[in-house]
């Protein structure tokens, strides 16, 4: 009852950005193959590995392939690291699903194209999610965030009674800039 009696008296709000302003699962917005396979396929692959791990980011890719209606192969053998990625056998092929980190640590070339989709993705906020077949960096998939529906109202009612708002994000600086700016927010930290 105190915290509600208290209420009158705040000026400002901080938001945290995941899960706060945006939904907490991204979704599908791009993606890129670097190797023989066609964008279904490497789906197909990435979902199978992610299918048993409960992070939003597996939901991401486990939905955007059953959004395909694609057909998961079977998997025999699935090693996760936790902030990394998982590594799974699928017949004769190792498959690795994850972040840059786990790719440069499990010996999987980067191209200069691949560096470049990463730093314009950066520079938009999206998140992306590596695939290797064998050493070779098969695929990229590129999730975005999704701003939740009710958000942009939520702003303009707070901003219509006279709070400051501002975002607290660990998110990189320009991908935050832009969120404040979308939603018409003055005020955020990044990083």
């Amino acid at each position: 009852g105190r915290s509600l009696e208290l209420l009158k008296m705040i000026d400002t709000i901080v938001f945290d950005k995941t899960g706060t302003l945006t939904q907490e699962q991204p979704q599908l917005h791009a993606i890129h193959c670097f190797a023989e396979l066609s964008e279904d396929k490497l789906l197909a692959y990435a979902a199978a590995a992610e299918a048993r791990l409960s992070h939003p980011i597996a939901h991401a890719i486990v939905a955007a392939a059953h959004a395909r209606a694609l057909t998961l192969p079977v998997t025999a053998d699935a090693h996760y690291q936790v902030g990394y990625g998982i590594q799974v056998k699928f017949a004769d092929t190792l498959v690795r699903v994850g972040s840059e980190r786990f790719m440069v640590m499990e010996g999987v070339t980067l191209s200069p194209a691949v560096q470049e989709l990463q730093a314009t993705s950066h520079e938009l906020g999206y998140s992306l999610v590596m695939v290797a077949m064998d050493q070779q960096l098969a695929g990229v998939i590129v999730l975005k965030p999704t701003l939740r529906p009710e958000i942009s109202q939520v702003v303009a009612d707070l901003h219509a009674r006279g709070l400051t708002l501002y975002i607290l994000s660990g998110d990189q600086e320009e991908p935050t800039r832009r969120l404040a700016e979308s939603l018409g927010i003055d005020h955020y930290q990044a990083n």
